[in-house]
């Protein structure tokens, strides 16, 4: 606090919301929050006498966030899990690393109450886990025990100085633990599971963290309980569903490969086998000779080279139909190794220690062949598995009818559903491109009527103002500017499209990057001076060579740069710097201009896009510079990169290049005016317009050819100047542009009609934007009349000789009779 009161003690005001402080409370230290000002106070002569200070404690607002919030992200995280294991999993890593601990897990109790079982926990990496470590309850300590029977949270902030725990330190210390947070899961009164958070050090829990691992512990208790009655019933369900499906497959095949196949793979599955096998009963004339039909869950590799099986005192009994044989260990069997030469399994056989088989045997009595089992551990085989494989092998010998049939309209129901994915993939694909389509065309109207707009009025101002030098050269001038931004914006159109359907051809060559970029500064200066702006240049010594097309290269530049300079503010600075690491070259365009807003980024390089496209574009164009830009250099084996701070905090663009180590750097005429049926005489008062426009030639032109119309017209070119204008002499008829930069003509034609002096003034939208919705739009925001640009001078001149008349009358009426003589 002591910086706080400095500061404030200079005569700064503060506030502070929800500043934490760790505090000792109740014998514990825990974590608060607060919200607070401090304010100077001063005498009569304005010295600092001292200071004012108000505070808020907000810990509880501030601890039931934050457990909100981890609840939400633990809830957020366990509603996706449906494995028992991933649940318990998941909730120890949240745990862990919210409390910043050295391991957390749960412990299962077991039937009779003895021991804990861990399957799996969550280190840091430096405790050791417990996964796997079964432990005796009593090893806690008796009176930790009988407490976590009754519910009651262990929380223990030092082992060796806890009465309760101290006596069993060592058993602790074997597991690494000296403080620890004990949540025991009761279910019907009785104890099933615990919840541990250790630590290898002393540490004091605060209550906040003991009640946050209470909640937490039942919430994963519950999902957990969920999950495995969930996993349980998708077993039961999954074993239905194989039976039915298997039923189904047997009944309606007639080979017998598939058929036997289906009940191998089914009975490997559901009874846990780790391998199993159909042996076909093809006995030869000594009765010991079977055939190894179809095998699931091993390679035929595994098989082959053992020879065919004998009726061996294991083996035999299941190919004469005898009930099935179930073993939880076959090598411990009486029977098992009594048959030479191998006495049990041959060499190189599978380990076998669960064993179980079943007869196939049909409805005449005939054994079929037998389904066999294996499994490398003991006890794998349950009672239920032997009556579910035994109902298994009943299906298998009753049915063998229609697998073709069957198997036919399995593949063209799949074939169906594929085919229906692929036409609702195709169909939202066309839907997403009609829609692009449609966006980038609305775009591309509004932004070819921009240049336009000038154009067709310096065209009417020729018509109107005639031959005079100086009214040509200025109108020459807003022409050839703004043919040339349509150019530029169909130049780059036509690229992109080249350049996506792969119809640029590179033509490269060894080159030094230097020379691209004095070509790319030459054709960016005229801009740059244009706009005042200062270049900087930071350039290695050594050549810069690249494997590249000189043009395409100084077009991608000059793209950068062309952008650095648009959209930074007139006298602005751009360095352009080049760097050299490992097998890469490195450009950067860095400017202080507008910058962009941090969502923007991942999408600078996209095609069309140009930031959000609101209405406030001040610097217009089809946003394909950037995406031709990350095209061309792509094609150059190349990567581009945006970075910006935010708005008004300038930007830099990167491109990096594969460096080429072992080589050397090596007017259309003008348009005739179209005479424009402009109603004579029609300015017979001087009606006070103001127009505004950020376009400055769109706007001086305008401006013009009403002036010499005969109106009193002003210009301004933002939201801002436009309101400064109109209080000094408000206006008449006010012709706003919509897409204004910062406040745009909505909003300014919004705070126009609130000011009481204008509230008479006509409101004429003058916009590039002519669709229906944006007409309706303009007059909701108090619009009077709405013009799609380019401008019908005519239709124009017309409404403001009838708004004049109105005006001249009103104007009239409202004058001192001495002066309207």
């Amino acid at each position: 606090m002591q910086p706080l009161v400095e500061r404030v003690m200079a005569g700064e005001e503060i506030f502070m919301r929800d500043m934490a402080f760790t505090m000792s409370r109740n014998g514990r230290r825990e974590r608060t929050w607060f919200t607070f000002s401090m304010s100077p106070v001063r005498d009569a002569t304005q010295r600092i006498v001292g200071m004012y200070g108000a505070s808020t404690e907000t810990t509880h607002r501030m601890r039931a966030e934050r457990r909100q919030a981890f609840q939400l992200q633990v809830a957020d995280t366990l509603r996706r899990l449906s494995n028992p294991h991933d649940v318990m999993a998941a909730a120890s890593r949240l745990l862990g690393e919210q409390f910043g601990v050295g391991r957390v897990g749960y412990a299962v109790v077991d039937e009779s109450k003895r021991t804990v079982s861990v399957d799996a926990d969550w280190t840091d990496g430096q405790m050791a886990s417990l996964g796997g470590v079964t432990r005796p309850m009593d090893s806690f300590g008796p009176e930790l025990v009988q407490q976590a029977q009754r519910g009651v949270t262990l929380c223990i902030d030092d082992i060796s100085r806890d009465t309760q725990a101290a006596a069993y330190e060592a058993g602790y210390a074997a597991i690494g633990v000296r403080a620890m947070i004990i949540v025991p899961l009761l279910e019907h009164d009785r104890l099933e599971a615990i919840l541990y958070l250790h630590e290898a050090s002393a540490r004091e829990w605060s209550t906040e963290e003991v009640e946050l691992a209470e909640d937490v512990a039942r919430r994963t208790w519950d999902a957990f309980q969920r999950a495995r009655a969930e996993q349980a019933l998708l077993a039961e369900t999954r074993v239905l569903e194989l039976l039915q499906h298997t039923g189904a497959r047997v009944a309606s095949t007639l080979d017998m490969q598939t058929l036997l196949q289906a009940i191998t793979d089914t009975a490997t599955e559901l009874s846990g086998a780790q391998f199993g096998a159909f042996f076909y009963n093809a006995q030869n004339a000594d009765g010991d000779v079977y055939r190894l039909y179809t095998l699931s869950g091993a390679p035929w590799e595994a098989f082959e080279g053992l020879g065919h099986p004998r009726a061996t005192p294991v083996f035999g009994p299941t190919f004469h139909g005898q009930p099935p044989i179930r073993s939880g260990d076959i090598t411990r069997d009486p029977r098992y190794g009594q048959w030479p030469p191998h006495h049990g399994m041959p060499p190189g056989h599978l380990p076998v220690r669960s064993y179980l088989a079943v007869p196939v045997v049909s409805r005449s009595g005939e054994t079929i062949g037998g389904l066999f089992l294996g499994h490398a551990d003991t006890d794998v085989f349950t009672e239920r598995t032997e009556r579910l494989i035994g109902g298994i092998a009943a299906q298998a010998a009753l049915a063998i009818d229609n697998a073709r049939l069957y198997a036919a309209a399995q593949k063209a129901a799949e074939e169906r559903e594929a085919l229906l994915v692929r036409e609702r993939l195709a169909r939202a694909e066309s839907e997403r491109l009609s829609k692009m389509k449609d966006q980038f065309l609305a775009m591309l109207a509004h932004e070819l009527r921009n240049p336009l707009a000038p154009i067709a009025t310096a065209a009417e101002l020729l018509n109107i103002a005639g031959g005079s030098e100086a009214v040509v050269q200025r109108t020459s001038e807003i022409i050839l500017r703004q043919t040339a931004h349509m150019t530029r914006m169909v130049n780059d159109l036509l690229d992109v499209s080249r350049v996506t359907r792969d119809l640029v051809t590179l033509e490269k060559r060894p080159l030094n990057l230097k020379e691209v970029i004095a070509t790319a500064v030459d054709q960016v200066r005229p801009l740059l001076i244009e706009k005042k702006h200062q270049l900087t240049l930071q350039l290695p010594d050594e050549p810069l060579v690249v494997n590249g097309d000189v043009i395409r290269l100084v077009q991608a530049l000059a793209n950068i740069l062309h952008n650095a300079a648009k959209y930074t503010p007139d006298g602005g600075e751009i360095w352009l710097s080049a760097e050299i690491a490992a097998d890469r070259i490195f450009l950067s365009v860095k400017d202080n201009g507008v910058g962009m807003p941090t969502e923007f980024l991942p999408q600078a390089f996209e095609l069309f896009s140009q930031g959000a496209q609101t209405l406030a574009r001040s610097q217009g164009g089809l946003g394909l510079g950037l995406a031709l830009v990350k095209k061309l250099v792509e094609l150059h084996g190349g990567a581009v990169n945006a970075f910006s701070e935010g708005p008004g905090k300038g930007s830099t663009f990167g491109i990096a290049l594969p460096r080429l180590r072992d080589a050397t750097a090596a007017g259309d005429q003008p348009a005739a005016a179209h005479q424009l049926p402009i109603e004579q005489g029609i300015a017979s008062v001087a009606l006070p317009i103001l127009v505004v426009d950020d376009n400055r030639d769109a706007a001086l032109t305008l401006a013009e050819i009403l002036q010499h119309e005969g109106y009193a017209v002003s210009v301004a070119h933002s939201a801002e100047d436009a309101l400064l204008e109109v209080s000094k002499e408000p206006p008449a008829v006010m012709l706003l542009d919509i897409g204004l930069p910062g406040m745009d003509g909505y909003d300014l034609a919004r705070q126009i009609k609130a000011i009481p002096e204008l509230r008479n003034a006509i409101l004429i939208a003058t916009t590039g934007y002519g669709q229906g919705p944006d007409l309706e739009e303009a007059m909701g925001a108090g619009f009077h009349h709405h013009f799609v640009k380019p401008v019908d001078l005519a239709q124009l001149c017309v409404l403001l000789a009838r708004i004049g008349r109105t005006w001249t009358l009103r104007h009239s009426s409202a004058m001192p009779e001495s002066k309207r003589r």
